[in-house]
């Protein structure tokens, strides 16, 4: 007998691969490169592992994908270049703030394959972005301070959940975010 009336379910590719990503860099930054498997994610974002294998070719692919769609500095460059340093901290120290890249980032130290990919990714779409925007004088220099400044206040504010509670105090921080990063945007005017 023709079953041909029940439904055919279709699949939403850019969905699926979403879908895909967020179940990546969760593994990736709970779990570090090395021990989040393949199946793990695949069952996290409720999808086969040859579906996953699919979409992005390896385990390699899928990480340095996953962490491409986290390192976004292309928004923070929008917008007038005198008020860059407040749009970083504002960015830094809203709870929302997107923390996978740099939860992805720290275990991925550990492992030599993670490391290599993490740091062609972020020089690559992160390092060079910036300092192409910045321009001359220094501007590697200076897009690796930005970086690092950035670099510190998640990993203490976010990960370590040691921003100020009370308004002033994270105002005050806050404030002192915007002008140092605005003091290195600015050494090259």
């Amino acid at each position: 007998m023709d079953d041909s009336s029940s439904p055919v379910k279709r699949r939403n590719a850019p969905e699926t691969r979403a879908r895909i990503l967020a179940a990546a860099q969760q593994a990736f930054a709970e779990l570090g490169y090395s021990r989040a498997g393949i199946r793990d994610i695949a069952a996290i974002a409720g999808v086969s592992s040859p579906l996953l294998l699919r979409y992005f070719g390896s385990k390699v692919g899928l990480y340095e994908e996953a962490l491409l769609t986290t390192l976004q500095i292309e928004v923070l460059l929008e917008g007038p270049r005198e008020e860059f340093g407040e749009r970083f901290a504002a960015a830094l120290v809203n709870p929302a703030f997107n923390t996978r890249a740099p939860g992805m980032v720290a275990p991925a130290t550990a492992d030599a394959e993670a490391r290599e990919i993490t740091t062609t990714a972020i020089a690559r779409h992160v390092l060079k972005p910036l300092a192409d925007w910045l321009g001359p004088p220094h501007a590697q220099v200076r897009a690796l301070e930005i970086l690092t400044v950035g670099g510190g206040c998640v990993l203490y504010g976010h990960q370590l959940s040691l921003l100020p509670q009370d308004e002033e105090s994270l105002q005050e921080i806050t404030g002192w975010i915007a002008v140092t990063v605005q003091r290195i945007v600015d050494r090259g005017d």
